[in-house]
């Protein structure tokens, strides 16, 4: 049921938070808008949240709006989303100064505390910080529309696991996550994204989740694409909660239809290879508790001395999977926050406000997380310090640990990369 009210008032939400960063940005920025009466200013908020609305929705329909109407809405959107980073910045920078202040003793330096000349009048100085900061914040959003969400990294993991058998050792597993398909995808960098996984020869590919993005998605234009993923024991799916909102039916019955992959809800297959099986297990997507619940009955259908893989769109089910004994769990969802401080990975949204387990390869015991940040993007075709990601993750015969990280990457998660 939340899940189903964020989804109606998502972009609602977005233009009213873009709408107070314009907003706040104005009153700091602009004499003008300054000068009007404050009924004048007050008025000008509930307006710019409905002009960010009206242009949210050239990403609710999945066919293009003439280009004279299209472009300036996202253009919109793009300015709406850097000036709520830009006031984000500014009001943790005047945060911090009137704390330092207020803790000096000397609380008319602070500004904003006295008798202020205007509203958003600030000491000397401060737009001195203030501006270059609030420029960079902006900037970096708008390099994220213009160019981050098309960066690919290509990341290689060598996963240990334990009594892995001889036949099953070096076998490479590609994991993907989150394409979104719809209105926001970028035919082009998935198509690009999709040749580079052609070109690594994976024994196996693994995709958990959100691969449609909304209802209004194509399915017949976009599911085709999907059938240049393959892999020589096949690929394996599982959906995602965006697209139990875009109808899991429709979503599963256009992959049966169009692709080769199987999809697995709450179901196991088995690969043989060489004599060994590996059990690929795949959970339907839940809310975190009836995930839990329902986590049982699919690890029911592996034998316990024998390999797994447990695909699961969201990553909260690791630790009741490790407690049962799964190797590796691959699961997505997070995007890696999708937005991220730049040169700091791991101060991300997803981190701050989903889960711990945001993005890379967690440890358990014996037992592997690996959360991918996706291929896709949600909400808006932005990222910042956060790129798209194809995993190739390579099992190799490892012993038990009693450490346990749970929450915190672990080294290998720095290892080998590739830029694309």
């Amino acid at each position: 049921m939340i899940d189903q009210l964020l989804f109606r008032r998502f972009f609602t939400s977005l233009a009213i938070a873009w709408a107070v960063g314009e907003w706040i940005l104005a009153c700091w920025l602009l004499p003008p808008f300054r000068a009007l009466p404050p009924a004048l200013q007050l008025l000008a908020l509930p307006a710019m949240a409905l002009l960010n609305r009206l242009a949210a929705c050239v990403f609710e329909r999945e066919s293009r709006l003439p280009a004279l109407v299209d472009r300036p809405a996202r253009m919109l959107m793009a300015g709406g989303f850097a000036a709520f980073a830009g006031a984000g910045a500014f009001l943790v920078l005047a945060g911090l100064w009137i704390a330092a202040g207020v803790l000096g003793g000397h609380p008319a330096e602070a500004g904003m505390l006295t008798g202020a000349r205007e509203p958003f009048s600030l000491p000397r100085g401060f737009e001195i910080v203030a501006l270059p900061l609030v420029a960079f914040a902006m900037g970096t959003v708008v390099h994220g529309y213009l160019r981050g969400y098309r960066r690919l990294v290509v990341t290689r993991l060598d996963v240990p696991v334990m009594a892995l058998p001889a036949a099953l050792a070096g076998l490479r597993v590609v994991h993907l996550s989150d394409l979104h398909l719809g209105p926001l995808a970028d035919r082009s960098g998935l198509r690009d994204a999709f040749d580079r996984v052609a070109a690594l020869e994976p024994d196996l590919v693994c995709v958990t989740g959100d691969i449609v993005d909304t209802p209004v998605a194509d399915l017949a234009s976009w599911i085709p694409e999907l059938a240049r993923v393959t892999a020589r024991y096949g690929v394996f799916a599982v959906l995602g909660n965006h697209d139990r909102h875009a109808d899991a039916e429709k979503v599963a019955g256009a992959l049966r239809r169009w692709t080769s992959w199987r999809v697995l809800r709450d179901e196991a297959a088995v690969v043989e290879i060489g004599g060994a099986r590996l059990h690929v297990l795949g959970l339907e997507d839940r809310p975190r508790l009836q995930a839990a619940d329902a986590l049982p009955h699919v690890l029911s259908a592996r034998p316990p001395a024998e390999p797994a893989i447990l695909l699961t769109h969201r990553p909260n089910v690791f630790a009741p999977a490790a407690a049962a004994g799964v190797p590796l769990v691959l699961a997505g969802h997070t995007h890696g926050g999708q937005v991220a401080v730049p040169g700091l990975p791991r101060f991300n949204l997803a981190r701050f406000l989903m889960t711990r387990f945001d993005a890379g390869l967690f440890r358990d015991g014996g037992s592997w997380l690996h959360v991918s940040r996706g291929l896709g993007t949600s909400g808006q075709p932005v990222r910042v310090g956060v790129p798209r990601e194809i995993a190739v993750l390579t099992l190799v015969p490892g012993v038990a640990s009693a450490r346990r990280v749970d929450g915190r990457p672990t080294r290998t998660n720095f290892g080998r990369g590739a830029a694309g």
